[in-house]
């Protein structure tokens, strides 16, 4: 599980129905949770793929968010 500590500012209703999509598309993305303004994104395994990561740090960089992980295991 990765927790945002404060999660993604949005600035309309479409871009936030895009960050959504963008992450529930990232392979090995199988849940995502919100309470107030934390974000827990859960996956399959501790593992994932270069790309499934790529994408991750894309979101992070892209939305500004402050993430805290619980493990930071990588594949090829």
């Amino acid at each position: 599980m990765l927790q945002w500590a404060q999660g993604p500012r949005f600035y309309s209703p479409g871009d936030e129905s895009a960050f959504f999509a963008w992450l529930e598309s990232i392979a090995g993305v199988t849940r995502v949770e919100g309470s107030g303004s934390t974000l827990r994104i859960h996956f399959r395994s501790k593992r994932l793929s270069k790309t499934a990561l790529r994408e991750l740090a894309a979101i992070y960089k892209r939305y500004g968010a402050k993430a805290k992980s619980r493990s930071r295991k990588t594949a090829s």
